[in-house]
């Protein structure tokens, strides 16, 4: 595979990644390399893509708001007003969690499997369950090597 097919599929996933957040329309024509990308999400996205990203992630809630950053209360805050936008950070994270679960995904073949890899202890992670890992950048990042080792079949 050479660079411009790792762009090429670069840009396919986050086109993946925004229709999933429901913001694929909206966002169509400004996903076409990962400078864009970043411009997209330090300008923000739009609040009901984290409800989305909450609602259809099949993982309790109580769960899934450290991983955004966010409380309860600060959901509920979010909840009235969906078409405004989040926070640099919040996007990021949003974005970030849309990837992982994707790419989750794809190694498992199914999002219910995906979801049971997330909320599982895993021995690559020194027992301690990927979604926990998902509230820092470092943890995120070890998420994501995790995937790529299991789907090139590298388990250690």
């Amino acid at each position: 595979m050479n660079v411009e097919d790792e762009v090429d599929d670069a840009v396919t996933y986050a086109r993946r990644v925004a229709i999933s957040l429901g913001v694929g329309r909206t966002l169509r024509n400004r996903l076409n390399s990962a400078v864009s990308i970043h411009e997209v999400l330090k300008h923000g996205l739009p609040r009901r893509a984290l409800l989305r990203a909450i609602r259809s992630a099949g993982i309790p809630m109580t769960e899934l708001l450290p991983v955004f950053g966010i409380s309860a209360r600060t959901l509920m805050r979010l909840r009235s007003a969906p078409n405004k936008l989040l926070d640099t950070e919040q996007s990021g994270r949003v974005w970030q969690f849309a990837e992982l679960m994707a790419k989750a995904e794809d190694v498992f073949g199914y999002c219910e499997n995906a979801v049971q890899w997330m909320l599982r202890p895993a021995m690559a992670l020194e027992n301690r369950r990927p979604l926990e890992l998902l509230t820092t950048p470092v943890g995120a990042q070890l998420v994501d090597d995790v995937l790529d080792r299991t789907k090139f079949g590298v388990y250690q």
